[in-house]
């Protein structure tokens, strides 16, 4: 469980889908202070799981925030869809932006030798 968990419990269980709230509100919520770079850079609460496990303990819960206030330190969660809180995420295409670009023909063994041999076999360096 991650040590953001409590956040989007706490979004749940207070009911409503928008939520105004201090960061001395989410301190308190969580029982620790939040880093350093909550307080300095929008980037902390920005909407993207990817390397930040803060934003994808709210994502994952259907929560997303909006209209971050560095100077007021406030910040506002808004639920993006109806499953109820925890759902498990939808899996990605594992080949992302390289998916359908290739095609492997019915009956190909990729495994299979194709007795070609390669240059350092023969003993020669690149293509000589």
């Amino acid at each position: 469980m991650s040590k953001y968990e409590p956040l989007p419990q706490f979004l749940a269980s207070a009911g409503g889908s928008i939520h105004r709230m201090s960061f001395r509100e989410i301190e308190q919520i969580l029982g620790f202070k939040l880093p350093k770079s909550a307080y300095e850079h929008e980037a902390w609460w920005s909407n993207n799981a990817t390397g930040h496990s803060h934003a994808r303990v709210w994502l994952e819960a259907g929560w997303r925030t909006q209209a971050v206030d560095l100077a007021g330190r406030k910040v506002t969660f808004e639920l993006t869809r109806s499953e109820t809180p925890n759902t498990p995420a939808q899996k990605r295409d594992p080949w992302g932006c390289m998916a359908g670009t290739i095609t492997i023909l019915p009956g190909t063994d990729l495994t299979a030798p194709t007795g070609e041999k390669w240059n350092a076999e023969q003993g020669r360096l690149l293509n000589e």
